[in-house]
């Protein structure tokens, strides 16, 4: 969540932000109002509590003396009274503050482009050569079952939509893409980490926004757990309520299976993996200091186009407009693969700061050069959303014959094979 003193500091920064985003400012003043109650309610219990202590003394006085204390001891009562009164309400004016608060999105930064959807985002750059086929190329969906690498009926029985079998080279593949990634982020100096696969509603609500909590999360039932949506949301909370050294960026690779309700997707790729309940995962993220933000954030970029160039995937960088941004991010890039049988870009992975938003809420700090603690920033992004760079590989690679190619450096990790032919019928 925001901090409360940008709040206090900066009002109109952040109600320009909400504007941005195509939201009410007004929630901006409502959680003023609140903090100013809260404060003010503080204030009044202090001096409660100082007279209070006054009156006590005076007791004390006039018993040593011999003296009545009746009226004294009504006084005494009257102000504990009130200071319960007045702790009430603090706690009242504490809870409506900081649940507005967690209904607050981030900060954007200055720089993010204005627009309301995916269609006012912005294309940074580009890179590969995109493929001219001698032939009308298919798409994975069909690939899959010519292939016969997936069983797509029997998950949608077993399960419902969008859940699947994969079978034969496509797990070799599944299993290729996420060492090769690993190995890729582990020689770069990321610590890999395998987190556990669901958390408590406090953790994982400290990684997301509440808008985005129920339309993504599953919740296990009688449980206060949640599956996670990515290995980001367990690797924010790795270490809540800590102080951690940033002397140098601590990161993180995390590997995981990742579980999304996809519920405003509703007729959104329905064939095929691309738009699934589970898939897998390779994740970077990093808790660095504020000073060390941009290099961090342009290094994970760097190393998805990294490894993207090294599949021969063409594809392109596109900064998301402020109304296409997380709640939980200031800003985001998406690197978006070329699907040729859709003939378009389509996002296979991000890369987002989230400034001290998820830090807040974690109470993760590291302590300043004034020895003073302080929100780290954290940053993620993604380097292998493995069920997606499938898809875009199956496309990518296809050949008039129906068989689809091993990317040249996958080929170590796949066991000798290096295509996968179609079933004959």
């Amino acid at each position: 969540m925001i901090d409360i003193q940008l709040l206090r500091e900066n009002p109109e920064n952040v109600k320009d932000s909400q504007i941005k985003r195509g939201l009410d400012a007004k929630i901006v003043d409502k959680i003023l109002s609140y903090d100013k109650k809260w404060r003010k309610t503080l204030q009044d219990i202090d001096k409660l509590r100082q007279k209070r202590n006054d009156v006590n003394r005076n007791i004390a006085e006039l018993k040593k003396s011999g003296k009545p204390v009746t009226a004294k001891i009504k006084e005494m009562q009257k102000l504990c009274d009130e200071i319960f009164k007045g702790q009430k309400n603090q706690d009242k004016f504490l809870k409506k503050r900081d649940e507005l608060r967690l209904k607050l999105p981030n900060l954007l930064d200055d720089d993010v482009p204005a627009g309301k959807n995916e269609n006012d985002n912005k294309e940074l750059r580009n890179w590969g050569k995109i493929p001219n086929f001698n032939f009308q190329p298919k798409a994975h969906a069909d690939l899959i079952e010519d292939l016969n690498v997936a069983d797509m009926d029997s998950g949608a029985i077993v399960a419902g939509a969008r859940f699947y079998y994969l079978k034969n080279e496509l797990v070799i593949l599944n299993l290729a893409l996420q060492k090769f990634a690993l190995d890729f982020l582990t020689n770069k100096g990321f610590i890999p980490v395998q987190p556990p696969y669901m958390l408590n509603r406090a953790s994982v609500g400290g990684s997301v926004s509440l808008a985005d909590f129920e339309e993504s999360i599953y919740k296990i039932e009688k449980e206060d757990l949640y599956l996670i949506g990515t290995s980001e949301h367990a690797l924010a909370a790795m270490h809540q309520n800590q102080t951690i050294n940033v002397d140098k960026p601590l990161k993180y690779a995390g590997i995981s299976s990742c579980f999304r309700k996809e519920a405003g997707s509703h007729g959104k790729d329905t064939k095929g993996i691309f738009r699934v309940h589970r898939f897998e995962k390779i994740e970077q993220f990093v808790f660095c200091n504020p000073k060390d933000e941009d290099e961090i954030f342009n290094e994970i970029i760097g190393n998805q186009e990294e490894l993207f160039k090294t599949l021969q995937i063409p594809y392109r960088i596109v900064f998301l407009c402020s109304g296409d941004t997380g709640g939980s991010m200031s800003k985001t890039y998406d690197l978006e693969g070329w699907f040729p049988a859709q003939n378009r870009y389509r996002e296979l992975g991000s890369t987002s700061t989230a400034k001290t938003y998820q830090a807040v809420k974690q109470k993760t700090k590291y302590l300043t050069k004034e020895n003073k603690k302080e929100p780290v920033y954290t940053i993620n992004g993604t380097a292998m959303t493995v069920q997606r760079t499938m898809c875009c590989i199956l496309e990518n690679y296809q050949k008039k014959n129906g068989s689809v190619e091993i990317p040249t450096a996958l080929i170590p990790y796949m066991n000798g094979i290096k295509k996968i032919s179609p079933v004959k019928k």
